[in-house]
């Protein structure tokens, strides 16, 4: 499973606080409420999927039984859940309609519906409890078992002891990698990963996740090797691409990486995945620092792309970053204009789009419109902390403390936020090298050049190790 959320469907986010669906619903323990036979084989083909980790593929499924079938709730549930295609008003009216449908079948079908319901709406201790009740109605179902655990947001521990007693069963060690990986035990991580693809050698998200293991490692070969394995196996896989246009990009090979990219393009599933590659190769660009005539043109390529399927939020903060480029390279009218395309949504516009604003406000040494854009921020984050993330905004403002000459009050902002983020370390360096700590600047930095969990489609992240690399190379 790739953890790059910028690689993954809105509503896949969900699912890394819920569990897989049963075994039980594509055998006889679970009665399909439909009778159409195309129905019935879609939503196994769909749960298949769903089941090795291809959500995009299942969601194609689900969709083709519910096509087949309407009133089959669970394939509506789901696909609703897999998706990530559809609007917040219409996710509601869908999810209803799907377990209004579910409830006309049997109990376990009903309860399976509820419960994908609530952890598509992220209402996770309701669809756990409803994951732990269908646990109990299937006993013999280790799906619902690993759900019964916290399915993907279990702790460690829960899933040390889950793969103990499942240990042929191959998801419980997808999660399990990451969690000893990220925890630490790098070698503990490698070998779950390792073992998932054992178990499951024919599917292509577990040599997906061995290979960003691998990658994260420093065994770019390896990596590479299982990366492209991924891309042989069935159903298609673009992620496998994008994961090959990291491990080129960390070895400096760009122009590798924008045709790995563009192969990820051409084996998208949904319009929203095609988007999300076209930012990535964005990415690439501000990585080899590229002319700005480049990143431009990538970012213009994007913003067309986002203005034909109607994503508005997207548009915003393309426009936001734009104007960072822009203004990077003294374009000053231009990056005006692009600030107030990003910004013509008013009270919609969403934080990361005010962000790029202040840095571009920042970069351009207009620090009354930049001190107004992070007043803006702290006011959004003060009426709902949970709109804008605490480690940009602490970012913003150790950067606009350290151009003006206050790098030692900008220190202890940076140093209070999470200091294991990209851009954090970064301005971190950034206020050190200006207050003439040339050592502790190149270690922060090198944090960073270290660091191989690459995401091309973070623009902040790109720009942080491009800035990192720039900065440890001078003489």
């Amino acid at each position: 499973m790739r953890t790059r959320s910028t690689r993954l469907v809105a509503a896949v986010a969900a699912y890394l606080f819920l569990s897989w669906p049963a075994r039980g619903q594509t055998d006889t323990s679970l009665k399909l409420s439909t009778a159409n036979a195309a129905a019935a084989a879609e939503f196994r083909a769909g749960m298949s999927d769903y089941g090795n980790i291809s959500f995009e593929s299942a969601a194609a499924h689900f969709k083709a039984a519910m096509t087949a079938d309407p009133n089959f709730g669970l394939a509506r549930v789901l696909y609703v859940g897999t998706t990530g295609e559809l609007k917040p008003d219409q996710v509601n009216t869908e999810l209803a309609r799907g377990v209004a449908d579910a409830a006309r079948g049997s109990n376990n079908e009903l309860i399976l519906a509820a419960a994908y319901r609530e952890a598509t709406l992220g209402h996770t201790d309701a669809s756990n409890a409803l994951f732990r009740a269908a646990a109990q109605l299937m006993p013999n179902d280790p799906l619902l078992g690993f759900a019964a655990t916290g399915g993907f947001g279990a702790p460690l521990p829960a899933m040390r002891d889950f793969v103990t007693h499942h240990p042929q069963y191959p998801i419980g060690y997808n999660m399990l990698a990451y969690r000893e990986f990220l925890g630490g035990d790098r070698a503990a991580g490698l070998a779950a990963a390792k073992r998932q693809v054992e178990l499951l050698p024919n599917a292509p998200n577990p040599h997906d996740t061995y290979a960003e293991i691998l990658q994260w490692n420093g065994n770019f070969a390896e990596a590479a090797a299982h990366y492209k394995q991924a891309t042989t196996l069935s159903p298609r896989f673009p992620e496998a691409f994008a994961g090959l246009a990291e491990v080129a990009s960390l070895q400096g090979q760009y122009d590798q990486a924008r045709s790995y990219l563009n192969q990820a393009i051409a084996n998208s599933w949904t319009p929203a995945q095609k988007l999300a590659y076209m930012r990535q190769i964005t990415g690439t660009y501000i990585m080899q620092g590229a002319p700005a005539d480049a990143v431009t043109k990538s970012i213009e390529a994007s913003l067309a792309e986002a203005k034909a399927q109607g994503d508005a939020r997207t548009t915003s903060v393309l426009y936001s970053q734009l104007a960072t480029v822009q203004a990077n390279a003294g374009n000053v009218n231009a990056a005006h204009q692009s600030i107030a395309a990003a910004e013509a949504g008013g009270a919609t516009v969403p934080w990361n789009a005010h962000y790029f604003a202040a840095m571009a406000h920042g970069l351009m040494k207009h620090w009354g419109p930049a001190a107004q854009e992070l007043a803006t921020l702290k006011a959004m984050a003060a009426k709902d902390p949970a709109t804008v993330p605490k480690d940009p905004l602490a970012a913003l403002e150790g950067f606009q403390l350290t151009q003006q000459g206050k790098a030692a009050e900008a220190l202890p902002i940076l140093m209070a936020a999470d200091t294991t983020n990209l851009l954090v370390i970064n301005r971190i360096a950034e206020a050190h090298a200006a207050l003439g700590h040339a050592a502790e600047a190149t270690a922060w930095n090198n944090r960073i050049n270290t660091n191989y969990a690459l995401n091309l489609g973070v623009f902040t992240d790109v720009n942080s190790r491009r800035r990192a690399k720039q900065e440890t190379a001078k003489p």
